[in-house]
């Protein structure tokens, strides 16, 4: 697989970072590597992380990325049953099984990494399996740690898999969150004696289950495989103690074992097949070629070269202007800033003796819906605040009811906001068209869970839009502002337009929003 100069990257994600392992290759042999970490809580490629990856595809051709599902639910599956799965992508493991992952799930990973491409995805079970291939053990228990998930395997007589479970793990950001979490110090010391019960707890439950499905094979000994150790001597041993077994800990590469999946050339194991590679000297010596030929048929024909030029000229001035419109997109990160900042604005002005029904916003307008407790706040506190915004504010009082006043302020001509934004066109993805379906896909993994994403229309300018009608119901405004960021993130042209409301509900605040995205024609 690599050439005489290449570059492999293996891209790890963890719950809130990136790793990314770097090898640099001369005939096969590695003569330079080095590792980079990045901050990266959503499931979002940093873009510092995309620079430096294509920047690194720049220079060397012959790049391989590789990575670990990010969602690793996998399931193992005998060969001869995995081809009859519906909506699964499979891939071989071993002479015995397949790995199944759900075409979903498959897609959230390859999306994480669209804005540099990938090549090979395998799943943390291949790193498990390669482990026990290398290290042939009979009758025997293993757990890989990894990703706040155990990958369990329980080998027979012959060291074939007779049994695998993936088993969850609480995390520390979930330890942080509940009132025994004082500090760091103490929520650390929390997390490991809850993780040592978690362990302890999972492998007991594990052998029972397995123990009620088969009589064959008798379990000898237990092998925790870990890439961070959480489990001290003492706590191995009363492991030990309680099940009455032999227990190994042993500490395992991810990096390396991974590097070991990718440079097999006997057998492809990723769930995708590698991208091709592009060669520099190649297309060199195929320019050259043709160049070449053009003159030998230029002056066959006996064309005039200066009339020849000229035309090419002429040509390459028009594909120029071509390659300028398609780059000519709308700057998202600036449009969804300037609704942020508008939107936090007006919710700083509403003060805490104001109660808030409901807030519309337009391009130019803003209605808000409140109850006031006197129908002097608006006057004295908030028209003064919303002139600021617009050039003209009112409000108009409905019935007095009980103490409370009912209210709606209506705001027109809303004064420009001038912003100094970076334009960050020269970084959006624009190789390809993206139909409907896949940009609704892509869609759905920015926003939460429950959110609906509905299409309503498209049209054509000097790009191609589509329009989408978001909703969703939230606790806290907070969630808004955090979709925003994650937007500001992608390299696509992905923007929140107007109308835009929020509704105070019984089961929260509904956010209603036109989202647009746009791409080359």
């Amino acid at each position: 697989m690599f050439g005489n100069y290449s570059l492999y990257i293996g891209a790890i994600k963890n719950n809130n970072s990136l790793k990314l392992d770097y090898k640099k290759l001369e005939n096969g042999q590695i003569n330079e590597s080095s590792q980079s970490i990045f901050i990266s809580k959503d499931e979002i490629l940093p873009r510092d992380a995309v620079h430096k990856i294509n920047a690194s595809q720049k220079e060397i051709d012959k790049t391989y990325i590789s990575t670990l599902l990010m969602s690793d639910d996998t399931k193992l599956v005998k060969r001869n049953l995995s081809k009859r799965l519906k909506d699964y992508a499979t891939t071989n493991l071993n002479n015995e099984f397949d790995i199944a992952i759900s075409k979903n799930k498959l897609f959230e990973t390859r999306h994480y990494f669209e804005a540099t491409g990938i090549d090979y995805i395998y799943s943390t079970f291949h790193i498990l399996n390669s482990f026990i291939e290398k290290n042939p053990y009979t009758n025997s228990l293993i757990v890989l740690f990894f990703n706040n998930k155990g990958y369990i395997v329980i080998l027979n007589s012959k060291g074939q898999i007779q049994y695998a479970k993936v088993v969850n793990f609480t995390t520390f950001e979930s330890v942080k969150n509940t009132k025994f979490y004082d500090n760091d110090v103490i929520g650390q010391k929390l997390f490991d004696e809850l993780h040592f019960f978690e362990v302890t707890d999972t492998i007991n439950s594990v052998i029972n289950e397995f123990y009620k499905t088969t009589n064959d094979v008798f379990i000898e000994e237990i092998r925790f495989l870990y890439t961070v150790k959480q489990l001290d001597e003492n706590q191995i041993d009363e492991i030990k103690n309680e099940l009455m077994l032999d227990v190994f800990y042993h500490p395992i590469s991810i990096e390396e074992e991974l590097f070991e999946l990718v440079k097999d050339k006997r057998q492809h194991k990723s769930f995708i097949i590698p991208r091709k590679k592009r060669s520099k000297n190649r297309t060199k010596i195929l320019l050259t070629f043709l160049s070449i030929i053009i003159v030998v048929l230029v002056g066959y024909l006996t064309i005039p070269l200066k009339e020849l030029m000229q035309e090419n000229k002429a040509l390459n001035e028009k594909k120029e202007v071509v390659v300028q419109k398609e780059f000519s997109l709308p700057n998202h990160v600036e449009r969804n800033l300037i609704i942020k900042n508008k939107v936090k604005d007006i919710f700083d002005i509403i003060p805490f003796d104001v109660v808030l029904k409901q807030l519309e916003i337009t391009k130019d307008t803003s209605t808000i819906t409140a109850d006031f407790l006197s129908d002097d706040i608006y006057i004295k506190t908030m028209q003064p605040q919303l002139l600021k915004l617009y050039k003209d504010s009112k409000v108009d009082f409905e019935e007095k009811k009980d103490v409370v006043y009912h209210g709606v302020i209506e705001n027109s001509g809303a004064k420009q906001v001038e912003t100094k934004m970076k334009i960050y066109k020269e970084t959006y993805i624009t190789d390809e068209f993206i139909p409907i379906i896949r940009v609704t896909e892509q869609l759905e993994t920015l926003f939460p869970k429950d959110t609906k994403i509905n299409f309503k229309s498209s049209f054509k300018s000097d790009v191609i839009t589509f329009n989408y009608a978001v909703s969703i119901v939230v606790k806290d405004p907070k969630v808004f502002f955090d979709i925003i960021d994650r937007l500001n993130n992608e390299l696509y042209s992905i923007h929140i337009s107007y109308p835009l409301t929020f509704t105070n509900t019984e089961a929260g605040i509904q956010i209603d929003f036109i989202l647009q995205f746009h791409q080359p024609k």
